[in-house]
């Protein structure tokens, strides 16, 4: 009987946390973890609700408490790395991701996740491997091409990049950081013409993005159509009156 009462108070406390009901969600799981006290998926649901309400340290308090009970809780291993990523603690989600995959094996959010976290900590060669291994279970993933390409961008390896970033716009042609990092990847290439196209997208999609609006003015200054640059440059000081990289791009102009 008290399995059956443990099996429908999980699926209860699941799907308060689906419904976004995160205070009854902790009340319940607070309540379930007193009755229960050696029972890992009311302290795990304690964890989550913290969690969901952004309340990371405590989060990672019970996470840690469910990991006690039950040390092999690939739930709560995930959990954790979601909090540790949340506080920047990077190498701990990192950790936390690569205990999972050694219990579990690997699959999409695990290796996208240790993407994240390896990206943030600058190691690029193990992100690009993690991407690349998220793209396994999920070949036409838009975010996972995206960040492999940033990857890619970041080591100057500018056709690999684009190659991937045109895959991602495939599924999302309005994403406007991926338009804006494949016109970057174009401009490093010295495809000025490619370059504009892309950073004219972005501008189509947001006439205020302060990048494309900058970095489309250098390339119209750098081939002399300093008329569309004026143009542009005065749009973005109306934008960003305080901007010194505006500033010099207009005595660029008049110099």
């Amino acid at each position: 009987m008290v399995n059956m009462d443990k099996a429908l108070s999980e699926i209860s406390m699941r799907e308060l946390a689906q419904q976004g009901k995160f205070e009854e969600l902790l009340q319940t799981a607070e309540k379930l973890a007193q009755e229960y006290p050696n029972w890992h998926i009311a302290w795990h649901y304690v964890a989550v609700a913290h969690g969901l309400q952004g309340d990371h340290e405590r989060a990672i308090t019970n996470f840690i408490k469910a990991l006690e009970i039950k040390p092999h809780s690939v739930k709560a291993l995930y959990g954790l790395s979601v909090s540790f990523y949340s506080l920047k603690m990077h190498e701990q989600a990192i950790s936390c991701l690569l205990k999972h995959k050694e219990l579990h094996g690997s699959e999409f959010k695990i290796a996208f996740n240790l993407g994240i976290n390896y990206s943030e900590l600058h190691l690029i060669d193990e992100a690009i491997e993690a991407f690349t291994e998220a793209l396994t279970f999920q070949a036409e993933n838009e975010e996972a091409l995206y960040f492999l390409a940033d990857c890619y961008r970041i080591q100057e390896k500018y056709e690999t990049a684009i190659e991937l970033f045109l895959r991602s716009l495939a599924i999302n042609p309005q994403n406007k950081l991926v338009l804006h990092n494949t016109a970057v990847c174009y401009k490093y290439l010295n495809n000025n013409e490619q370059a504009i196209a892309y950073y004219e997208k972005v501008l189509a999609i947001d006439p205020g993005f302060f990048r494309a609006l900058r970095n489309i003015s250098e390339i119209f200054i750098e081939i002399g159509e300093t008329d569309k640059a004026h143009a542009l440059i005065r749009k973005a000081a109306a934008d960003y009156p305080d901007s010194k990289e505006i500033n010099d791009l207009y005595a660029k102009i008049f110099n």
